[in-house]
């Protein structure tokens, strides 16, 4: 791939890294990912995404390239949707449901459709996960976002999310719920 083209990837960390060491290369290189100025009221830091993911077996992390560079992360977590945003979805079983969360795209390559990008891949990226899990596919992939992240709102919209409305129980404030029916 070539940082040059624009070229933005999504892989999950397991199938990218499977021996320990490209692992754990893989893994400071993600925590080194780093916010824009006043980002870190709608997502953890890098290093909290990772830790907590690292920390949890059913937190999938993934891993967004642009060239050979890391341009973000998020996790994948299969069941992790709140009830309240599950029942906005109007018939999945939370089992059924892969929650997108910790998303965060490095600043350096902010405003150049990694965000997009990554929302139209989370389809296909939650049916290898289900794939991985030795499992049917989910229903839905959902996520939320902050109801003041516009660029966030546009760019899951132009991925293929629907709003299913608000929810309530964000750290940051009210969120707009966006679910992706596979």
């Amino acid at each position: 791939m070539d940082t040059q083209t624009g070229r933005t990837s999504s892989t999950l960390l397991d199938d990218l890294a499977r021996d320990p060491v490209a692992r754990e290369t893989m893994l400071d290189r993600l925590r080194a990912v780093t916010s824009a100025p006043g980002q870190d009221r709608f997502v953890s830091s890098a290093a909290q995404i990772v830790a907590l993911a690292e920390a949890d077996p059913g937190r999938h992390l993934l891993v967004v390239t642009r060239g050979d560079e890391v341009a973000g992360l998020g996790v994948l977590h299969p069941g992790g949707a709140p009830a309240e945003v599950v029942a906005l979805l109007d018939g999945p079983a939370t089992g059924d449901v892969v929650l997108f969360r910790g998303f965060l795209v490095d600043r350096t390559h902010q405003g150049q459709g990694v965000g997009t990008a990554v929302a139209a891949a989370l389809p296909a990226l939650a049916a290898r996960l289900a794939e991985r899990l030795g499992r049917e596919l989910f229903a839905a992939v959902v996520l939320t976002v902050n109801e003041e992240n516009a660029a966030g709102l546009r760019a899951y919209a132009r991925g293929g999310f629907v709003d299913r409305g608000r929810y309530l129980g964000g750290d940051a404030g009210p969120q707009r719920a966006m679910a992706h029916a596979l």
